[in-house]
């Protein structure tokens, strides 16, 4: 079952409980209700009228996490969803270079947007400003391209923050490994000029999986561990990890995640890392994240339904540097970037005594 989020309406309310989760293991995926906005410019939202309120049962929570690291803890069931604005379009993306946008990152440091395109593009990252318009563009030097497909940001090997560049998409499930390109996010990127910035200082994790090849279109960086998550694009979805400090090597299969559609195409971790949310073509879902549960905990329970807008082909979602809001873009030319907004933080509030 999902929970759905109604329009316009405050997020203080969010709460996590304090009782365990239902023992979930794996979850099945269930077919998509096939609700979109009619047109290309309406945003799509969940009726108010289709929220839950229910309160979950007490029963024991058996995580099967398989990994170390990923110590065991009570996942919440939540009380209450967020509820988010209807979307609007905060511009539009005319650069005519950037025609297949896959993957997406709101700056934390900068009033920037980094969006790279799909498959058959350069090694190459568009800067964006809050409305789309083009402010620099960089191009990793010597790095590969065959099918990126996400953007992350978080910590890295020094401090700042870092982007990561998943060349992780592999239709045919026949890749022998995948690579993850790590940067150091550039400082002052407005500062830069029309011509491409050339970047060598860049580092490649090729990653396999444990149990053979897998198509991909989201990339996580936890900013609380460090860790990177893999959620994998299918029928049945799939999350692996990469344990911090990262290096190339063998990925870490974790619990299925509780994704009540199919075919994750992109997400991100907050800033702060007490949500996580991944989206679909035609629908996207946030899980909160308790104090002390990881990533994979945290993706076990069920989660809410947030609003995106009807696009041809959406794979992008940013969350904002304040987490008050995300940003959407589709592939395509001329494409309308969506910001979703709310009037508070989109998590209940975590400070000690809250």
């Amino acid at each position: 079952m999902i929970r759905r989020a109604a329009p316009l309406c405050l997020l203080a309310s969010l709460a996590c409980s304090s009782s365990p989760g239902s023992d979930t293991g794996s979850t099945s995926t269930t077919e998509d209700e096939g609700t979109t906005a009619e047109g290309g410019s309406e945003a799509s939202t969940s009726d108010a009228s289709d929220a839950e309120t229910e309160t979950e049962t007490d029963s024991e929570t058996n995580s099967d996490t398989g990994t170390a690291g990923e110590t065991e803890t009570e996942t919440g069931s939540l009380g209450e969803c967020p509820e988010i604005s209807s979307g609007e379009v905060a511009g539009t993306v005319t650069l005519a270079e950037l025609d297949e946008a896959s993957g997406m990152v709101r700056s934390r440091s900068q009033e920037l947007l980094w969006v790279h395109n799909d498959s058959g593009d350069l090694a190459r990252l568009f800067a964006l400003d809050l409305g789309g318009e083009l402010v620099a563009e960089l191009r990793l030097e010597g790095a590969g391209a065959l099918d990126w497909e996400d953007l992350a940001i978080g910590p890295g090997p020094e401090p700042g923050d870092y982007l990561y560049a998943g060349d992780i998409g592999d239709n045919g499930e026949a890749r022998p490994y995948i690579t993850i390109y790590r940067l150091p996010e550039p400082a002052d990127v407005a500062s830069l000029g029309d011509d491409p910035l050339l970047v060598a200082d860049w580092d490649a994790l090729e990653l396999t999986y444990p149990d053979g090849s897998h198509n991909a279109e989201t990339l996580l960086v936890d900013p609380v561990s460090g860790d990177l998550f893999i959620v994998t694009k299918g029928e049945e979805t799939g999350l692996y990890r990469l344990a911090a400090p990262l290096a190339a090597g063998e990925l870490e299969k974790l619990a299925d995640p509780n994704y009540p559609s199919a075919l994750a195409t992109g997400g991100e971790i907050s800033p702060q890392g007490d949500f996580v949310a991944v989206r679909g073509y035609i629908d996207a879902f946030l899980w909160p994240r308790a104090d002390g549960q990881t990533i994979g905990e945290a993706m076990l329970a069920e989660p809410c339904e947030i609003p995106v807008a009807s696009e041809p082909q959406g794979e992008t979602l940013a969350i904002d540097a304040d987490s008050m809001g995300y940003f959407t873009l589709s592939e395509g030319t001329g494409q309308p970037l969506w910001r979703f907004e709310s009037s508070s933080r989109l998590v209940w509030d975590r400070r000690p005594g809250a």
